[in-house]
Order: C-alpha cells, then structure tokens, then sequence
C-alpha cells in the first residue's frame, strides 16, 4: 500500500483570541489561520513535541517601556488549549526555540538601539503544568543571538556574528553564564548535544588568513571544563585531505560519530565544490582513522554533473538524522547566481559601453547528496537528488530527511508546494510526488504564499507553515485576506 505526506483529516474545534477572529474549521484540511497585515510576519510559531506546539507575537506597547506578547497554546490536534500573556521591552525579537525533558525555551532579544547593550530574555515554558517564566541573562553582549539548544538543565546559546561567531553556555537553575572565547576566532559548524557524556559537542573552524582548520571542543556540564581537539586531517595517510564540514552524532558515553565533507587540499584553490564525504570516530577524546568516500566513487552518480564546468558550485552541509543504525548527512551542490546588464552610451563619432551593472539573483541549487553510514563510519548507501529550478536568496538546507521506520522520506517545500518522495538504500519506494498545500476551502485561492517551511513534529506528522495570500472564488474581489496559517499533516 502506498503511503505519502496527506492532510490530516481530524475534527478541529475552538476558537481564538486577538488579534481579531482567528478561523478554524471542521473539516480537512487540520489548519488554524491568523489574520495580518499584509507582506508582514508577525507571528512565530514553536512546537513541543506530543505537548503541541506555541504561537506567539507580539500585542503591542501597554507603557513606554513595556510590551505585550500574547501566546496561544495548541494541543497536538491543533485544537487550542488556553492563552496567556508576558510582558518584554519594546522591541524584543523572537530568535529562536529548544523543547527538551518537557519544556520550551524561547531565545528574545532586544537588539536596538545598537549603541546600547542588548538585552537577552528566556522564556521557559513548561505545558504539562501551563506555566510560562521570563528571566533575564545578564552578560551576553552579542546583539547577534541566532540559536539555542536545550538538553540536560543546560543551554548553549549561539551568536552568529559578521567576523566571527559566539558560544555561550548558559545553567537556568542556577543562573550561570560562560563563554567560549578563550580560544581563536571561530565559526561555529554544529552544535550536538551528549547526554551520555553529559557534555556539548561544538565543531569550530577556526578563522586564519592562513588555513581554516576544524576543530572539535568538549564542554562537560559537571565542571565547565572544556578539551579542544582538531580533526584528523593530514595524518599520514591523509596528507592531502582537509575537513570541511562537520555533524555530530554521540553513540555512547565513549564515542561520537562524525560525518562530513572534505577537500583535497591541492583542488581547494581552483575548486569550491568539495571533494567527497568522510567519516571518523571520535573515542575517548581521540580521533580515529578517517574514511572518505569521493563523490566520484558514490554508485548513484557524480557531483561533477552539472550543466555548466564554469559555474562557481559550491557546497554546504544540510539535514543530519539517524536512527539506531543508519546515519545519514544531506550534501547540497549550488552556486552563486548573477546577470550582468550594460548601459550602451553613443556620440556623433563612435559607439562605446559602460562598465556592467552587477546583480544577484540568488543561489542557485543544483543537486544533492545523501550518504548514510553505519555506526562504524562504513557507507551504506547514497543517494543522488537532483534541485532543479531552486534559487533561494538566502543561503539555507533545501532537504528534509526524516527516517518512517528504516525508510527515509526526504521532502521540501518550494513556493506553495510540497514535494517528497521515499527510499530504503539503493531502492526507490515511492516516486517523487509534488501537491499543493491545503487551505481552508478548496475555493481558497493562494495568490502567492511566503516563508513557507516544514519541520517534522511527533510520531510521522508534520508541520507546514507560513503566509498565503487568499482570495476567495465564491466572494467578491474584496474577499481577499493575508494570513499566518499552520497545516498537520501524516505520513501514511
């Protein structure tokens, strides 16, 4: 029997409070819609696993100095539970959400003025016991707060800066703030939590005019002490091999694993798209022998088919997931995209033309690979995917991957659209299938959507969100309404 990404076809009952009447309906597809203004994204919406998920926004000023945001919490049938207020300072951001042993951390930040130092909020929600508690971290003064990562009573807040990127951690119970910044400058490649070990696992690279080299850093959660260690690249036998990216994934208190991309050094002037991927164990606080795999080698195709040698391709690591035996990484193939147009300029005597005007259209994908190992780092399987008419203009992971079993479904989302299609190893299960996201009723008209993303919630179901812009067939043209809107759906 076939199965597929479907919408979830449950009874939504409920109503929803400000800002104004939020719809809900009765039927397929499981949907809540939230009226805004339009071309705005005022709504931030954060899960909790089998506890439901939060939306929040901000209500506006009730005093000079003070904010009111409004959150409303879903169960996991999108049914509404209950809603509830805090107050923030002007201008507070929402960054970004970690759900962890039954609670959700909300990352805020007031970043303006910039001349002042910002201020940085936690807002700990607890849904089993509807409670929700604000505190205040004093210390942060990165005002480029970007994410945070809950696991253990621990959090570690990152800050992705222009130069140079910042790690905190951070203790809630006992209010303790430290930084990583004892060290070189560095960009930050993961983030992985080990809660065997009880200690974060953080890939850095170090930031050089000479060599940008990976490091690896332990912080244990018992001491605050951290161990830092750089990957096995040029070892003897790897003399010519320079790691690129990085994830982690910790199989017990004593060992990680570790996937990632490589460059030959000799290709790494002359070529952006890297080379293959490779895998090592990290045991004990050492490294292991490091295995790689050249894209050329990989049975299901070669990274150098592209359809054009002189495009600038580069590569960027996306989604990492695993189940007991298979670990699997998502590499994307791009570049960089650019028209050039010229202003032609005549005289009496000759004809000339100006210096061209450059523009960026975005990045362009290309391609994709997934590669799966086992726990010892030997490759299992790949997988070629082709990206074809993607262009983003932010850099960002295009693919999801999600493990149904021992099958991975990998899926995306591209303008209002929903593409997937399901593998086990070399085998292909289910084809690539493309539908449209549903809205409330099938005489909605989406005259454009925006910021539409997906991102697995419970069990096999699925959270599509974003903006559409609806128009109504059965209505006048003034029928038309710009909503924040939330979709569940199953893989069945």
């Amino acid at each position: 029997m076939k199965r597929r990404l479907l919408p979830y076809l449950m009874m939504l009952f409920g109503w929803l409070l400000l800002p104004g009447m939020v719809v809900a309906q009765s039927d397929a597809p499981l949907r809540v819609e939230f009226p805004a203004a339009k071309d705005q994204h005022d709504y931030n919406m954060a899960p909790a696993d089998t506890m439901g998920l939060f939306v929040f926004y901000d209500a506006g000023s009730i005093s000079a100095d003070t904010n009111r945001w409004i959150f409303l919490h879903y169960d996991s049938n999108l049914v509404k539970i209950n809603n509830s207020s805090i107050t923030l300072p002007p201008q507070t951001d929402y960054v970004s959400s970690s759900f962890c042993d039954g609670t959700l951390y909300l990352l805020m930040q007031k970043r303006i003025p910039k001349k002042t130092p910002p201020r940085t909020f936690i807002v700990a929600i607890t849904p089993e016991k509807r409670t929700l508690e604000v505190s205040e971290i004093d210390g942060i003064q990165a005002n480029d707060l970007s994410g945070i990562y809950a696991a253990g009573g621990h959090l570690l807040l990152l800050a992705t800066g222009a130069k140079s990127d910042l790690v905190y951690f951070y203790h809630p119970s006992i209010h303790k703030l430290t930084t990583l910044s004892d060290i070189f400058s560095y960009k930050v490649e993961f983030c992985t939590a080990d809660t065997a070990a009880r200690r974060w696992l953080i890939g850095l690279h170090q930031i050089s005019s000479v060599q940008d080299d990976l490091f690896l850093y332990e912080y244990n959660w018992t001491d605050g002490s951290g161990n830092l260690v750089r990957f096995p690249q040029q070892l003897p036998d790897h003399t010519n091999v320079l790691c690129q990216t990085a994830h982690a994934f910790p199989l017990n208190a004593d060992t990680t694993l570790l996937l990632g991309t490589y460059n030959n050094i000799s290709d790494r002037q002359s070529v952006n798209l890297h080379s293959g991927v490779y895998s090592v164990l990290f045991t004990r606080h050492q490294f292991d022998t490091l295995q790689t795999y050249n894209f050329t080698s990989l049975k299901s195709g070669s990274a150098a088919n592209t359809p054009n040698a002189n495009l600038n391709l580069q590569l960027q690591l996306g989604a990492s997931v695993c189940t007991s035996e298979q670990y699997s990484i998502v590499s994307e193939v791009y570049y960089p995209d650019y028209s050039y147009t010229y202003n032609n300029h005549y005289n009496d005597y000759n004809y000339y033309s100006s210096a061209p005007t450059t523009v960026f259209l975005g990045y362009q994908f290309v391609n994709a690979y997934i590669t799966t190992f086992d726990r010892t780092g030997h490759l299992l399987w790949d997988h070629y995917f082709p990206l074809t008419s993607i262009s983003n203009m932010q850099l960002g992971p295009v693919l999801h991957l999600s493990y149904i079993g021992e099958d991975a479904l990998i899926y995306y989302t591209r303008n209002n659209r929903l593409s997937s299609t399901l593998i086990n190893g070399y085998e292909t299960l289910e084809k690539l299938t493309s539908m449209s996201i549903e809205t409330m009723s099938t005489r909605d008209v989406v005259e454009y959507s925006d910021g539409i993303g997906i991102q697995r919630w419970y069990g096999d179901n699925f959270i599509v969100s974003g903006y559409h812009y609806l128009r109504n067939r059965d209505k006048s043209t003034k029928a038309k309404r710009y909503v924040f809107f939330i979709n569940k759906i199953e893989y069945r």
